[in-house]
This record gives structure tokens, C-alpha cells and sequence, in this order.
């Protein structure tokens, strides 16, 4: 019997059969990390030639997104560079990268500590090599300056739209990364209010004699602190949190091989995975791991609890600390992050929901610390009296009549009231959906085709990055990576961890073109 034509092969066959058409919306760090993988598993999977992938990012700059768009040298990496590559299986990559170039500030590379920048710049460059490769390949690349506004799923695939346009594909990548605050949505028509300090004028409009409020006291603050000493600010500024003050600081980076929170023991306390950990449990690890690597007991309450020095004195002992190199307990901590989604993937959902109520923001003061440079920076400006720290935020209010914003809360057991002539939001980005400004998310959670978290963000499947449906079922077609997965992964504000997340949602969509 003679071998069956193309001609031949029933429609159904041939369609899935044909190259396939994928979409990326969202062209930042983790945009760039989805289609650097997409173009290797394409290539390295026979899929490459005839494919087509669509990207779709609403900045003239493809790579940069909103955490390393800024073009002031004054926001540095909060990480140091040896922690930056691209390339998993080669951790210097970035820092031969950033030696090769005449543009990288001699303090920089002393410190190790680069602006962002540069960051940008290296994540552009290796876009365009993929981008070559790609083309080489056969695989057809279009880019799109575009909002993706809806993405719904039938029989025939993906429907995106983007403005006016409309795409077919079959798999799309949604890398919406770093969304604005979803809190004090009230304020966003008053002209005094910044609502994101990354879009629009940000800073810029905010008089340098005016009074200023920021809500929020984690890196974005300390981001808007430099930015606003640099642009020669002279008013009075005044940060406020609920609970936490300042990040700590970053010391010398020190080797710490993990005993305690592995993957092994976890295995070993949930019994394989079958039984939930509790608070205390993660709790208990964490000790154990710390005061192992440390070698002294800790005391809990104290570290914990509210410092009962004014911010100044705390920050200039936290210098003085990283200055001496008695930051072990940072070290230990990031050595955890790649265990942590798992540790948080076998934690109770009352567990996680009690630690994201109750302790995430203590968490976060020692986890996501400043580095140094920044640390000088902001102590100097503490000393010359540039700006305060207060917690025990209560209430913001804006008074229409004498055009101010009023903030009263109480710190120590005392109560205080400012008001301030400029409002700056730097909570970080925005998890919760309903509020969100992004008519992608409204229109798909609208249908149902995405659901919300219960701890914020989209849920998605924690393999293979899949978003589930509101009836709990999980899309073919549609997948989610990057700061909006917090709920499901918890550690999400990480370049490692993002890319590392990209690399299973890519493996993911190959193994079904594998099926094909």
C-alpha cells in the first residue's frame, strides 16, 4: 500500500501538524527569559520552522519592563551582579558582560552593586541574540507596541486583541509583570497624588519645595528616597508603613550550604509531601537553620519587635553591621530561595494566609534588604534631617479645602498626625485582581477564564505555570509567570526565580507540541 501524501492526511491531522503560533504579552525580564526558552525549545524540538510568535509590549524597549527601566544610576540593583545572569549554568555571565563595557561606573563594580540600567541594556542584548537565532531558525517574529486587552479560549485556540487587532495563536505567555498598587485607588485624580512613581511623570512633577508623604517604607521607598535626594528635593519627606521600617542592609555575601530547609527535609517533615506543614513547623526550620548557621541562639521577641530607637540610630547600627560583616543571617536567607516555593507549596493554606496577613511585611524587612551603597545614601540623608520613618499608619486622607493630604497613625505609643503636600504610593505591585487597572485581567477574570488567589495575584498551576479557571479547571492554552504568581509561589520579586519559572512554562508548551 503506497505511503500516505500530505495530500492525503485528513484536515484534522494536517492542522496539528502545522507550526505552531505563540504570543508573549508582556516584554520585560520575564518576557525576555519566556522567549529566550521559547526560541531553544522551538529550535531544540524540530518545531522551529514556520513557527510564529507574536510579542506584544507597550514600551518602545523590549527587555526592560518596569524594574529596570529606569534610567537613573542612583536605582541600583538590589542584588549583586554575580547573582544576575541569564544563563543558569554560567553565574558570571553578567559581570564579564558588565567588564567588557566602558559605561559601568568604577564604584559600581567595586561594590558589585550596578544601576539598573545596565541590567536592561544586558537583557536587550540577549533578546536580540535570541532574536537572530530565531530568524535563522525559520521561526517568524513579530513585535507588536500593543496592550494585550482580552485573551479568550475556544475550540480553535487563543483570541487576543490587541487595540484594534485581533490574533489567533495557540499558546500565549502572560508576563504582565509588576502591575501598580492596587491600594488608594481614591486619590488617582488628584493632581498632587503618585500613584506610581514608575509611570507617567512619577517624581518628576513634585515641586522640590513641596512636603512630601510615601507610603510604603520597602525598596520602592528607598527607590523614591534617592530618586527624590538626586533631583535636588528639598522638602520635608515622610515615610509611612503599617507595621515595618526600612529594609535592612546587605552585608559581604558568604557561602552557606543548607541543612535544614532542603528539599529532603521537607520530604522528611511532610512525609513525602502528604501532610501539610504548619506556621510553627516553617517556623521551628527556619530557627533551626539560623541558629545553626550562626552558631548563637536568637532572641526572637526582641529581634522582632518594634525598635524602640527612632529609625536614624536603627539604620546607622544596620550599616555598621553590614560594614563589619556580621550579616550571616542575610547570607542564610538568600541561600533559601530556591527551596522556599516549596516550602510554601507544602504549607496549609491557613499557614500561608496567617503568615501573609501577619508576618510578610517583618519578612520582607530582613529578606529583601538594600544594599549597601544605598544604605549610606539614605543614612546621610538621615543625619543631614532630609526625612523621617514612621509606622503605625492608621489613616490617609485628602483634604480637598487646603489641598493637602493628612496621615495620622501612632508609633511607640504615641500618636502622630502629618500633613503633607504630595502623596507618593510605593506599596509595591498590585495583587488584587478586582482592583486592578488592567483590562486583560478584568476581561478574563470577568468570563471566568482566570480566577484570583486567594493570597493575591492570579492562581495558576505550580509546575507548569497554567492559569486555572474559576471553575477550578486548568487551561491547555494560557499560561502566567512573574510577580502576579505570588500566591502560588510566594517568592516571585526575583529574577532567578521568575526565569526559573519560565523555563517550566516553556517546557510545559513543548511537551504538548511534542504531542502534536
Amino acid at each position: 500500500m503506497p505511503a500516505a501524501s500530505d495530500a492525503a492526511t485528513p484536515p484534522a491531522a494536517a492542522a496539528r501538524r502545522r507550526p505552531p503560533t505563540v504570543a508573549v504579552a508582556g516584554m520585560g525580564a520575564t518576557g525576555v527569559g519566556v522567549f529566550v526558552a521559547l526560541v531553544r525549545s522551538l529550535v531544540d524540538g524540530g518545531h522551529a520552522d514556520g513557527a510564529e510568535v507574536h510579542l506584544f509590549e507597550t514600551g518602545k524597549r523590549l527587555g526592560a519592563g518596569v524594574a529596570y527601566s529606569t534610567p537613573h544610576d542612583c536605582h541600583l540593583l538590589n542584588m549583586r551582579a554575580g547573582t544576575m545572569s541569564v544563563h543558569a549554568d554560567d553565574p558570571d555571565h553578567f559581570v564579564r558582560w558588565l567588564a567588557d563595557r566602558d559605561d559601568v561606573p568604577e564604584e559600581a563594580l567595586r561594590g558589585e552593586y550596578v544601576p539598573r540600567r545596565l541590567f536592561a541594556s544586558y537583557l536587550q542584548e540577549y533578546f536580540a541574540e535570541a532574536l537572530g537565532e530565531a530568524r535563522r531558525s525559520g521561526v517568524r517574529v513579530r513585535t507588536h507596541q500593543a496592550v494585550v486587552s482580552d485573551c479568550r479560549e475556544d475550540g480553535d485556540g487563543l483570541h487576543l486583541i490587541a487595540g484594534v487587532d485581533h490574533f489567533l495563536v495557540d499558546y500565549a505567555f502572560l508576563c504582565l509583570g509588576d502591575l501598580p498598587s492596587t491600594e488608594y485607588l481614591e486619590f488617582t485624580k488628584v493632581p498632587s497624588y503618585v500613584h506610581s512613581m514608575w509611570q507617567g511623570t512619577g517624581l518628576e512633577a513634585v515641586d522640590p519645595d513641596a512636603s512630601v508623604g510615601i507610603i510604603g517604607t520597602s525598596l520602592t521607598a528607598v527607590d523614591a528616597l534617592l530618586l527624590l535626594r538626586s533631583s535636588g528635593h528639598r522638602g520635608a519627606i515622610s515615610c509611612f508603613s503599617r507595621r515595618r521600617s526600612l529594609p535592612k542592609v546587605q552585608g559581604p555575601r558568604r557561602g552557606h550550604t543548607l541543612r535544614h530547609v532542603t528539599v529532603a527535609g521537607l520530604r522528611r517533615l511532610t512525609e513525602d509531601f502528604t501532610r501539610p506543614l504548619e506556621l510553627d513547623e516553617v517556623a521551628e526550620l527556619f530557627r533551626r537553620e539560623l541558629e545553626e548557621g550562626l552558631g548563637v541562639a536568637v532572641d526572637w521577641p526582641r529581634m522582632l519587635a518594634e525598635p524602640e530607637a527612632a529609625f536614624a540610630g536603627v539604620l546607622a547600627r544596620d550599616v555598621r553591621l553590614a560594614e563589619n560583616g556580621q550579616t550571616l543571617w542575610y547570607s542564610i536567607l538568600d541561600a533559601t530561595s530556591e527551596v522556599v516555593p516549596q516550602v510554601w507549596r507544602a504549607m496549609s493554606p491557613s499557614a500561608r494566609e496567617t503568615f501573609v496577613r501577619d508576618h510578610l511585611s517583618v519578612w520582607s524587612m530582613f529578606r529583601h534588604c538594600m544594599p549597601l551603597d544605598n544604605a549610606r545614601r539614605l543614612l546621610s540623608m538621615a543625619e543631614d534631617g532630609a526625612f523621617e520613618v514612621l509606622t503605625g499608619l492608621g489613616s490617609v486622607a485628602w483634604d480637598e479645602e487646603r489641598e493637602v493630604f493628612r496621615l495620622e497613625g501612632g508609633q511607640r505609643g504615641e500618636a502622630y498626625s502629618r500633613e503633607v503636600d504630595w502623596l507618593v504610593n510605593a506599596t509595591g505591585t498590585g495583587f488584587s485582581l478586582d482592583r486592578s487597572d488592567s483590562s486583560l485581567i478584568q476581561n478574563m477574570l470577568m468570563r471566568g477564564a482566570i480566577r484570583p488567589h486567594p493570597l493575591g495575584g492570579i492562581d495558576v498551576d505550580f509546575e507548569t505555570m497554567r492559569v486555572l479557571r474559576s471553575d477550578g479547571s486548568c487551561s491547555d492554552r494560557a499560561l502566567s509567570i512573574g510577580p502576579l504568581t505570588r500566591g502560588v509561589h510566594f517568592y516571585t520579586n526575583s529574577f532567578e526565580t521568575n526565569l526559573a519559572n519560565a523555563h517550566s512554562a516553556v517546557a510545559a508548551v513543548s511537551a504538548r507540541l511534542g504531542d502534536r
